[in-house]
């Protein structure tokens, strides 16, 4: 059954134009079309519905009762409009709208959120935290808009722009025989109770890489999902963790110490869709990041 026909935008724009300036003369010249024009076009609005919407005579028009409520309706409509062209030019002035953010560490995504927040302060952010793989995934899924986390393999539909460099160390608790340490060395993890992060973890891949270039094996290993999670297990002592970024640590509980004579780390990158880099508040995020970036340490 084909659809009948209803009525337009211009049939809507003629109606409205001839009902607020009180004639069709008066309307063709606020439209900037002929008189004829608004004529037809309120004349086929009238028969479409059958109904009569304007009193006709020779000083001009007035609206008939169904002409008076449909003018109160058009007026609710063109209201909604007008607030929906201020909303689309507030969030392109970036004064207001929305951002999701994934993160797997809180320290990065924090401190470039709070320089975000202090110059855009009318967009509203959430954050999630996960490791990089899952973060990786959400931002194909279109469930992110940006990602911050360790560098993943290279892909054309993720755009990314490097943060910094933070590199792998050791964390024990005040009460481990190394608290009062200076460094350590890969090798004297071998006989350590150790903890790593969960598998498809970005921090826990650099951990087993560079224990394989060093030819360290250990034995006695506890998988725990998070980096709070491996944070409160080497709090409590149970054994020895690593941690692959630059945030702050509970340091009356666990003491950070570096490897020494490794490199070992991984690059941070602010990450989005390829297809959505020019969209202004990712562009705006990206940018406050390259306001706040240091020099990458190799």
């Amino acid at each position: 059954m084909a659809k009948q026909p209803s009525m337009s935008s211009t049939h809507a724009r003629a109606f409205h134009a001839v009902a607020t300036a009180g004639s069709f003369t008066a309307a063709a010249k606020s439209l900037n079309v002929s008189q004829p024009t608004v004529t037809t076009q309120v004349k086929a609005l009238e028969e479409l519905y059958g109904v009569e919407l304007f009193h006709r005579h020779a000083r001009g028009v007035t609206l008939t009762d169904t002409g008076r409520r449909l003018l109160d309706h058009l007026r609710l409509m063109y209201a909604r409009q007008q607030e929906a062209i201020e909303y689309l030019e507030a969030v392109q002035g970036l004064k207001t709208g929305s951002l999701r953010l994934g993160a797997y560490g809180p320290y990065e995504v924090v401190e470039i959120l709070a320089e975000f927040n202090r110059r855009y302060p009318g967009l509203e952010v959430s954050v999630r935290f996960a490791n990089s793989a899952t973060l990786q995934a959400d931002l194909l899924e279109h469930n992110l808009d940006i990602a911050v986390f360790g560098c993943q393999d290279q892909r054309p539909e993720i755009y990314t722009q490097a943060y910094r460099w933070s590199r792998l160390a050791i964390i024990v608790s005040r009460a481990h025989p190394w608290a009062r340490r200076k460094s350590i060395r890969l090798k004297e993890l071998a006989g350590q109770n150790l903890i790593i992060r969960e598998p498809r973890s970005e921090a826990r891949r650099i951990l087993e890489d560079a224990l394989e270039d060093a030819g360290v094996y250990c034995h006695d290993v506890m998988e725990i999902g998070g980096r709070e999670g491996v944070l409160a297990a080497v709090a409590q002592n149970v054994g020895v963790g690593t941690i692959c970024d630059e945030g702050f640590l509970p340091e009356q509980l666990v003491v950070k110490l570096p490897i020494a004579g490794s490199k070992s780390g991984m690059r941070v990158d602010i990450a989005c869709l390829t297809e959505r880099v020019n969209s202004q508040s990712i562009g705006a995020f990206l940018e406050v990041a390259r306001d706040l970036q240091t020099p990458s340490r190799g």
